[in-house]
């Protein structure tokens, strides 16, 4: 069940990239993060009062803590993608980000099966090959920084959120969104971003931008609570192929051999994840 919520997850993830993406295109990154996030609240609280829960002060904290480690991945990722780093960037983050919570399960105790650690071999290098583009001529170097940073800030994300207790239901991502507007807003204070007004945002984008990432969130969060939690991370993090087969289908968007290698590697590394 883990693998089949994680997959659900990717899915919702690389749609919500995707839009967020096209968003990016008519306001400046961090204004499409900010607006997504506040549009995000009222849908999260609706399922909330369908689904309940009962979670502690520490579940909160642990969301609230899960929410600043993702403002941390999405200001490193927007600026490297900002300085031209993309071919460097996207894929060292997209890497990491799966497997910062691998690592994190392992040494939490968790023991997926050899054929279950096959595919998590293959899904590192398929994540990575699917979201590396032909972007940017920048250092190699301060690329590598950046990807390094926003991976471990995304997997931090994945690996943090998993402490909650199961009757907490949904319930810390309440706090887990508070943390990435408070972050996002603080730095926009300094200087980091600046927001641009509501009335510049593509309204309808980034409102399916919110509720596919606020989705996403919420699969996430059962998919860890459902099995193993390594391979519902790694199954959780295979969002890059679904975003970049949206661009090709949608606009047109040619795809790197490479990335049609990622794609296939992701579709053989989940059916290993999913046979253990």
């Amino acid at each position: 069940m883990e693998v089949l919520l994680g997959g659900i997850t990717s899915i919702l993830y690389g749609v919500a990239d995707f839009l967020g993406g096209e968003a990016a295109r008519k306001v400046n990154a961090a204004t499409v993060v900010v607006w997504s996030g506040v549009f995000s609240f009222p849908v999260l609280l609706v399922v909330v009062a369908f689904t309940g829960g009962d979670a502690t002060g520490a579940d909160y904290l642990i969301g609230f803590a899960a929410g600043v480690s993702g403002a941390i991945g999405l200001v490193m990722l927007f600026t490297g993608l900002a300085r031209g780093r993309a071919a460097t960037v996207a894929p060292i983050a997209a890497a990491l980000g799966a497997v910062v919570p691998v690592v994190v399960a392992v040494l939490a105790g968790d023991r997926p099966s050899l054929l279950a650690w096959a595919g998590v071999g293959i899904a590192i290098p398929a994540i990575a090959l699917s979201a590396w583009t032909d972007e940017g001529e920048g250092k190699t170097r301060s690329g590598l920084a950046f990807g390094a940073i926003a991976g471990l800030g995304f997997g931090g994300f994945a690996a943090i959120i998993g402490f909650t207790g199961d009757d907490s239901g949904i319930l810390p991502l309440l706090t887990a969104r508070g943390g990435l507007l408070v972050a996002l807003v603080v730095l926009a204070g300094f200087g980091v971003w600046k927001l641009q007004g509501f009335s510049k945002t593509p309204r309808g984008i980034i409102l399916g931008n919110s509720v596919m990432d606020i989705s996403a969130n919420i699969t996430l969060i059962y998919a860890l609570r459902a099995g193993s939690f390594a391979l519902a991370a790694v199954a959780a993090s295979f969002y890059p192929a679904a975003t970049v087969i949206l661009a090709k289908l949608v606009n047109g968007e040619s795809l790197r051999a490479r990335q049609i290698l990622g794609i296939v590697m992701t579709l053989v590394a989940l059916g290993l994840i999913a046979a253990n």
